[in-house]
């Protein structure tokens, strides 16, 4: 079993990828919870930055 680097606890599985919240693995429920969100935030900045004229994003 491998450990979730945001949450510390065991999972199964291979796991998920937890960038931009951190370098390691996630398990599914940091994954839906927080990483997911936190991209989806990230993405909407970048938008908007952009649409604002700061296009070196």
């Amino acid at each position: 079993m491998k450990t979730c680097s945001i949450c510390g606890k065991k999972y199964e599985g291979y796991g998920n990828n937890a960038q931009p919240v951190n370098d390691g693995r996630c398990c599914d429920k940091c994954n839906v919870l927080i990483v997911v969100p936190r991209r989806m935030q990230d993405a909407k900045n970048k938008k908007e930055e952009f649409d604002n004229g700061n296009q070196n994003v």
